[in-house]
């Protein structure tokens, strides 16, 4: 018997009341599991396995995929004030780029953080850059593209989706990032664009 402690990224439903779904774990990383009964409603684990569902897990590992047996709510979820387009763009990050059983503890400690901060424009946009930090697409992201410094940093450039300070903001085609840059409707349009970059070029 194996465990974890895993956040459903997706979940696809099986024959009349099984559901296979797709996890994070923060030990093992992404993997798939098979959850027998999980859609009668008098399942244990229904209520635990749903989408951004947080819970301590066990289950067998023999031949084929692996199969959920118990499972334990860890965190619950605010569904009423979660913002959706937000789950979407994370939803979108952890099924496109995670690879099956690599592990990433750090990232997986950051979506807690964000989940119960329910997912506000804030946190997706540092559990976002945290992630592309975390998968090697983005290397430094605390200092002026143009100088180095780490001061005033107020400007963004969305074609090099790198920062840039108040010095510098004149010699580039940059826009202010405002008073709360990670809440920043700004850092948010320009992280999809270089998210849709990466894609397009993998």
């Amino acid at each position: 018997m194996s465990r974890d402690t895993v956040v459903v990224i997706k979940s696809i439903n099986y024959s009349e009341a099984d559901r296979i779904v797709t996890v994070f774990g923060r030990e093992l990383g992404k993997f798939t599991l098979f959850a027998r009964g999980i859609r009668k409603i008098n399942s244990k684990n229904r209520g635990n396995i749903q989408t951004l569902y947080t819970s301590k897990i066990s289950f067998y590992e023999g031949k084929g995929m692996p199969l959920l047996t118990e499972s334990e709510s860890v965190a619950s979820l605010d569904i009423d004030n979660l913002d959706m387009n937000n789950a979407k763009r994370i939803l979108f990050l952890l099924n496109k780029f995670l690879q099956e059983y690599d592990p990433y503890p750090n990232l997986f400690d950051a979506l807690q953080r964000a989940l119960a901060l329910n997912l506000d424009s804030r946190s997706m946009n540092k559990l976002r850059i945290k992630f592309l930090k975390e998968m090697g697409f983005l290397n430094d992201f605390s200092s002026c593209i143009h100088c180095g410094s780490k001061k005033d940093i107020q400007y963004i450039d969305s074609k090099n989706f790198a920062l840039v300070c108040k010095n510098c903001y004149s010699n580039s085609n940059s826009k202010p990032l405002g008073k709360d840059p990670y809440g920043s409707s700004v850092l948010t349009e320009t992280i999809d664009n270089y998210i849709k970059r990466i894609v397009e070029e993998i």
